[in-house]
């Protein structure tokens, strides 16, 4: 009789129509018939009327019963399909999702109007074909990087909703994640029977990198998983394109800004590079393109040419007069799709590196002093040609002795890197104070020599499960006569940001062919990490690194002094792997100021600051959502959650004048406007289909949902006739009996 229920599980709510029968039978009178004289006209009587009160009570019972089970049989929805004896007593109604590509590439105007307003008008035809009053049901989803199921009921609902929708999302389209939502949905609409009847449809520019069709990657096959679903459910995805006509639309992009070399302070110059990207099939030559700094410094345009499908990139020089985050903004001429027509980048400009050089063998002669190879090294003699141009120095040397670390008035967070240099023994309290302020973030070097006593160090620096300073544990020295040969590095990280100047296998002899005499026997911890090894029979660590809570450790088991090794005899060596060390050792571990569309911004501040805000890139300005955790001894970091939807400049600011700039920046691959091909299209999955912006509903039969006609409504209404037929009669009946 029915094709299925809409909710198969109330259909057991039927039996309660048994209620009144088991109350009619419990109540049944049981009595003894019993002699009686008079009885006899009573009973002639009784046998008159009791086949009438017999039919009266079954209609009263039976109409009960009928009430209970049609409002059972109303609740559970039943439908059927139209080839069904009862189809022209079925409520025919629609059940349409609408997904609106809202991504950032349908900002493209190739007309009056974008892409963007073809698809929200469209969208408002479709739903204007609805009909409330046969209870159609519509639902939007605007889908970006995520879906946002917007509307989910009456089509005058979802037509409010359309009239506020503006402006796309500066995000990407995950087809994915759209149809996985459609896919729930018609999940629920196939309860209790084998297909969904819902009507999907796609409202798009049909750019190519949104259907990923390959398995090779996630992308794809999470596509081919959710389209896959949908055709098990009887859903076929009608496919609208309401993009630019052109196969491949003009479009520029600046596509990244990046320093082409390290940023090493302030006063240093650098070199910026804007890259521009032609996604076009035409080249593009003179190309302006303008860099501004901070917001108020803007340079000089510089054109540019750029060819067809590729890129072309322009150098800025600049030179930043004040350390911290600098705010670079690179603009092009606007064109059809505004968005990717400018992009912000930050850089942090670190300030001069704190060094603290804890002298252990302090000499008169410079080549005889290990620390004072060091200095020579990081503060070299005014003049230098290094410096010229009036560069700020990029290292701020101290040297002191042992004892003064237990001098109060040294204050260790006034350095970055503290260098142990051939230092014999530590006070206990020197080095509970310096575990305290590398756990906050310090920077620890330990270098060997011949004063550095190993039983000591391993006593107050050691321990073997880890929790100590020392990464390693140290053993006994191991020296060679300078006659009978020397030792090499035979192997380092290349990954290393302290080995990067060596990685170029013009510069590689420079470090693995500088002799080593003498070196301590290092035993790692499990958590350490080796980052260079001598070519001696066991492959001794030459550096070892380890995490210490925020900061670094840093074991180097030879001296940095003529008695040991060549290193200082050559400069090319020394000053390199010295500078690279110690600036990536004093760099904190920092969030990121470049961040996606979406992404979080996260920023370390003074914990005393209050009325921490977000400015957004219009202006605007918000309370913090945000979480907050501790970040070293006066530091706490906070995090802005869900506040990036749209690319451009953000800032955190804070009471005090803290107002840190941050970059949001859109994917590059929303300039690539590349359509698809229907036949392209075709290949992605059976379930999608290309349709004309005309075509209402699918003309093959096969390609549209199966109609589904519900009877809710007749069974309700059949309900209502029971309770008022069995309210009726019940009246009547009681109105009979009582009249003489």
């Amino acid at each position: 009789m029915f094709d299925g229920f809409v909710n198969p599980a109330l259909i057991a709510g039927t039996a309660l129509a048994l209620v009144p029968l088991a109350i009619h039978l419990l109540n049944r009178q049981r009595y003894k018939p019993m002699p009686w004289a008079a009885m006899r006209f009573v009973l002639a009587a009784y046998r008159k009327t009791r086949r009438r009160a017999q039919l009266e009570n079954l209609i009263l019972l039976l109409l009960r019963m009928a009430a209970v089970a049609l409002l059972a049989l109303a609740i559970a929805r039943p439908f059927v399909g139209d080839r069904s004896p009862l189809a022209a007593m079925a409520q025919s109604r629609r059940d349409v999702a609408l997904i609106l590509d809202a991504s950032a590439s349908t900002g493209y105007r190739a007309d009056v109007k974008s892409s963007y307003e073809r698809i929200v008008e469209r969208a408002r035809e479709l739903v204007l074909e609805l009909d409330a009053g046969r209870d159609d049901r519509v639902r939007v989803i605007v889908a970006g990087a995520r879906p946002r199921l917007v509307a989910w009921r009456r089509p005058d609902e979802a037509l409010s909703v359309l009239g506020t929708l503006q402006a796309p999302q500066d995000e990407s389209l995950d087809l994915a994640a759209a149809f996985g939502e459609v896919a729930r949905l018609a999940e629920e609409d196939a309860r209790g029977s084998s297909a969904s009847s819902l009507e999907v449809r796609l409202l798009t520019d049909l750019q190519r990198s949104s259907f990923a069709s390959s398995d090779a990657n996630a992308e794809g096959a999470a596509l081919r998983e959710q389209l896959d679903l949908l055709r098990k459910l009887g859903c076929k995805v009608l496919v609208e394109d309401l993009g630019p006509r052109e196969d491949v639309p003009p479009n520029l992009s600046v596509a990244s800004i990046e320093p082409i070399s390290e940023i090493l302070g302030a006063q240093s110059p650098c070199d910026i590079a804007v890259s521009v990207r032609n996604f076009g099939a035409v080249a593009r030559n003179g190309v302006r393109v303008s860099l501004v700094i901070d917001e108020t410094t803007k340079l000089p345009f510089r054109p540019i040419d750029v060819p067809a499908l590729g890129e072309g990139k322009v150098v800025f020089p600049v030179v930043f007069t004040t350390p911290g985050a600098h705010l670079l903004t690179a603009r092009i001429e606007s064109d059809r799709l505004a968005v990717d027509d400018v992009r912000a980048h930050v850089v942090l400009v670190p300030p001069p590196v704190r060094v603290l050089l804890v002298n252990g063998e302090p000499r008169a002669e410079i080549e005889n002093d290990e620390t004072g190879f060091l200095q020579a090294v990081l503060d070299p003699p005014r003049g230098d040609e290094v410096l010229a141009g009036g560069a700020a120095r990029p290292f701020e040397p101290r040297v002191i002795e042992p004892h003064e670390l237990r001098d109060p008035a040294l204050d260790l967070a006034q350095a970055d890197v503290l260098v142990l240099a051939n230092v014999d023994s530590l006070a206990q309290d020197s080095v509970e104070r310096i575990e305290r302020w590398t756990a906050e973030g310090g920077a620890l070097i330990v270098t060997a020599g011949k004063k550095l006593d190993a039983t000591s160090f391993n006593q107050r620096l050691f321990r073997s499960d880890g929790s100590g300073l020392a990464p390693a544990e140290l053993a006994g020295r191991v020296a060679i006569a300078r006659r009978d040969g020397y030792h090499r590095v035979r192997e380092f990280s290349l990954e290393h940001p302290a080995f990067r100047f060596f990685v170029d296998e013009r510069w590689r002899p420079l470090l693995t062919e500088v002799p080593i005499y003498e070196f301590v026997v290092a035993r790692p911890n499990e958590g350490a990490r080796v980052l260079a090894r001598l070519d001696d029979e066991g492959a001794s660590p030459l550096l070892v690194e380890k995490s210490y809570d925020r900061g670094k450790v840093y074991l180097w088991t030879t001296s940095i002094d003529p008695e040991w090794t060549r290193l200082p005899e050559s400069p090319r060596t020394l000053v390199p792997l010295v500078h690279e060390w110690l600036r990536h050792a004093a760099r904190p571990s920092l969030p990121p100021r470049n961040v996606p569309v979406g992404g979080a911004l996260a920023l370390d501040i003074e914990a005393f600051r209050q009325g921490v805000e977000l400015v957004l890139p219009e202006g605007g300005r918000r309370a913090l959502d945000s979480e907050t955790q501790a970040s070293g001894a006066a530091k706490r970091r906070v995090t802005a959650l869900g506040a990036t939807e749209r690319a451009g400049v953000y800032r955190i600011a804070a009471e005090g004048g803290t107002n840190e700039p941050f970059a949001v920046q859109l994917d590059v691959r929303e300039g690539d406007l590349a359509r698809i091909s229907s036949v392209e299209l075709a290949g992605v999955h059976p379930a999608l289909e290309l349709a004309s912006t005309s075509t209402e509903r699918a003309e093959d039969p096969e390609s549209a949902p199966p109609p589904k006609g519900e009877l809710w409504r007749g069974i309700a209404i059949a309900c209502f006739v029971a309770l008022v037929l069995e309210s009726l009669w019940a009246a009547w009946i009681g109105r009979s009996r009582s009249t003489p």
